[in-house]
């Protein structure tokens, strides 16, 4: 009796759920393949592949019946190879999606997943079985549980050349607001043949735009990829993020070792390349390039082992370069090397060094040596300074104040701000007014108006002004902002500053300190929420003058009947309006209805209009009546209309 591989039958049917359920079913011509974990009884994840002789169905999945409840899915179906040619040398080779409710990708764990390797295994993986065990554990943090938010996109696979390039990813949205755009794919280029590959390059990335912050970043990893037999890995990031914290940064292979990582940028692996021909020989080259909003940097290092039985020769040389340009330009560039002839693991002949240059005012050489030779060792240092230092900053003739005025006074420091979300105002304006408020020319009366500066930061020490000295420091700030008569102020508006334009900062300062930082720039004006006092109302008399009006018209009809009691509803509700102010007063008045009497009917046969039949006449089809006779029955019978006997009929 067949059954499924690791599930006890006798403990299902006492109740006793396994952890995890593996599936191997053959059933040609389909073959089935999978894993199912649970946790608890809320969630369960798992994998499951079914192969066929067209196609390759596999699904990763997780789902959650907490509250909320939330379930991520990613399917996938290839096809053998060629794929399904659509012309121009690309073919498609998969194609599948992602679906998920109450779920959201988070950039940390998807930035993880690049650099370990496991975000290449969720998209169309070979054997979706074995890469479910390093792929499941994965999910719940690449997408965590999030109330409201729906993850959905395509996945894809195309290849051009016979494979010589090959494009897998995924592109998920997030919805709704704030939108979120998420890229995931492995791109593998193998030249001059896919199945004896030269240069064979596999590049796993990620990028993620989010609308919110905004920001936007892509990240690349190279591992597993080769040129002529010589493995290539490293990392590769693009970053840019607006907001309270702005920043730029293309980095190849990470960054000075001095330098600080900005927030938000993950740990990046070298570019490297392992040159060792054999076993015994191992030489490996790393490097790295970065270019941020205020430096540059770049660097190499090259390592050398060759060794047989402990016995052998060491070595390695590295150079770091950094370059600065605010607030001045300096440079960073240290050197060291080593070299050595080792014995069973003793060294027998070694020298090592390190020099550190910095300049260029004034310039500034450190640098540190040592010689081993048999039974001595010999160890030699030099401190060096010369050239003056940086020229001093020509003293400011800006006058801060006017520059401070003429900034206030500009159109474009003022903006205005509409009615914050948790106050409902009670007014409500026009289509012209709302075209003004749109405009910038007029401000809500329960809104609020901004006036912000971007001339230099409020409420510091001004030492510096561009690249001119303010000595002594000054420090400038709105004390009393005052809009007509009254002080209006709710709060202080922040905006992005340069430290290095505006700060006196020393080297290590300018090197740790954030390139822009949160500075205060403005101030914000509210309208007095309080309530008017009592000079703000008007005192009115209302009189009145009730008169009653008969209907000379009997209203027998039910229609009139319900039009004269919503007049009297409506009057009420007028009535009962609580100020002059209400809608219910202005209301437009409607269209007046007017009823007309009925107009008697003459019908006429239709049979050449020679005999005619009167409504009181004999039906149809009777002998008429002639035509002078009916002259003598309609005289002084004034607005009597004369239709056809059908017509007649008709109505």
């Amino acid at each position: 009796m067949g059954g499924i591989p690791g599930l006890d039958l006798e403990k299902l049917a006492d109740g006793n759920l396994p952890d995890t359920l593996k599936i191997d079913l053959p059933l040609p011509p389909v073959q089935l393949r999978g894993q199912l974990d649970r946790k608890g009884f809320t969630e369960f994840s798992g994998v499951l592949s079914a192969t066929m002789p067209v196609t390759t169905v596999t699904a990763f999945g997780q789902i959650s019946l907490g509250r909320p409840p939330a379930f991520i899915v990613l399917m996938g179906a290839t096809f053998p190879e060629p794929g399904l040619q659509i012309g121009l040398g690309f073919a498609v080779s998969g194609i599948g999606g992602v679906v998920g409710v109450n779920k959201a990708v988070d950039r940390d764990t998807l930035l993880a997943c690049i650099a370990d390797g496991t975000a290449g295994e969720l998209l169309f993986p070979p054997d979706p079985v074995e890469a479910a065990l390093r792929v499941i554990p994965r999910l719940a943090s690449l997408f965590p549980t999030v109330p409201g938010r729906l993850v959905v996109g395509p996945m894809f696979r195309i290849s051009w050349g016979g494979r010589m390039v090959d494009l897998s990813a995924a592109v998920v949205a997030e919805l709704p607001d704030p939108v979120r755009l998420s890229i995931l794919g492995i791109l593998r280029v193998m030249v001059p043949d896919p199945a004896a590959p030269v240069i064979e390059l596999k590049a796993t990335f990620a990028g993620q735009y989010d609308t919110a912050e905004p920001s936007a970043f892509l990240m690349a990893s190279l591992t597993g990829s080769r040129m002529a037999g010589i493995p290539l890995d490293g990392d590769v990031l693009v970053l840019s993020r607006g907001g309270d914290d702005p920043l730029f940064v293309l980095s190849a292979g990470g960054f000075h070792p001095a330098f600080p990582v900005p927030r938000g940028v993950p740990k990046l692996h070298r570019l490297a390349m392992d040159l060792s021909p054999t076993p015994w020989l191992q030489l490996r080259c790393e490097a790295y390039f970065a270019v941020t909003s205020n430096t540059v940097q770049f660097g190499a290092k090259l390592s050398l082992v060759a060794e047989i039985a402990d016995c052998g020769l060491r070595g390695q040389f590295a150079l770091d370069v950094l370059i600065q340009f605010k607030p001045t330009m300096s440079f960073t560039a240290s050197m060291r090397g080593a070299l050595s002839v080792e014995v069973f693991g003793e060294t027998l002949l070694g020298i090592a060094f390190e020099l550190i240059l910095e300049g260029p005012t004034p310039w500034h050489a450190v640098g540190r040596g040592r010689i081993k030779l048999f039974l001595f060792k010999v160890s030699f240092n030099f401190d060096l300074s010369w050239g003056g230092g940086p020229p001093p900053l020509p003293a400011s003739t800006v006058n801060l104040a006017d520059e401070l005025v003429k900034a206030f006074a500009q159109p474009s420091a003022w903006s205005v701000l509409p009615p914050s979300a948790a106050e409902r105002s009670p007014v409500r304006l026009s289509p012209f007014a709302n075209r003004l408020l749109a405009e910038g020319r007029r401000v809500h009366p329960h809104g609020r108006l901004a006036a912000r500066q971007h001339v230099l930061p409020l409420g510091v020490d001004i030492a510096r002004f561009g690249h001119a000295a303010v000595d002594p420091p000054e420090r400038w700030d709105i004390v009393e902002p005052r809009l007509g008569e009254d002080d209006a102020r709710e709060g202080s508006v922040s905006d992005s500053f340069a430290p290095g334009q505006f700060l006196d900062l020393t080297e290590d300062q300018q090197l740790s300190t954030d390139d822009y930082a949160q500075y205060r720039s403005g101030v914000r004006f509210a309208p007095d929420l309080s309530g008017p006092d009592d000079s703000a109302f008007v005192g009115v008399e209302l009189g009145w003058e009730t008169k009653i009006v008969q209907d000379p018209v009997p209203m027998r009809s039910h229609f009139l009947r319900m039009i004269r009691s919503h007049a009297h509803v409506s009057a009420e509700q007028v009535a009962a309006a609580a100020s002059i102010r209400d809608a219910q007063w202005w209301q437009t008045a409607g269209p007046a209805l007017r009823v007309a009497a009925e107009q008697p009917l003459a019908a006429v046969s239709s049979w050449s209009m020679t005999e005619l039949t009167v409504a009181a006449a004999p039906a149809v089809g009777d002998a008429g009546v002639p035509n002078a006779e009916l002259r003598d029955l309609l005289r002084g019978r004034a607005g009597i209309r004369v239709v056809e006997s059908w017509e007649a009929r008709l109505r």
